[in-house]
């Protein structure tokens, strides 16, 4: 399954995120980080 993760590069979603890799699923770690801001829904 593919899952967008918000706040995916955070301390509990980089581990919420590698959980659910391990568990087969196709992950994006969505973040300002990443270019993703969840405010102005701009990427």
């Amino acid at each position: 399954m593919k899952i967008v993760l918000i706040g995916g590069t955070g301390r509990i979603g980089s581990k919420t995120a590698a959980r659910l890799r391990d568990e087969g699923h196709d992950v994006l770690a969505a973040a300002p980080k990443t270019g993703v801001n969840t405010i102005t829904n701009r990427t």
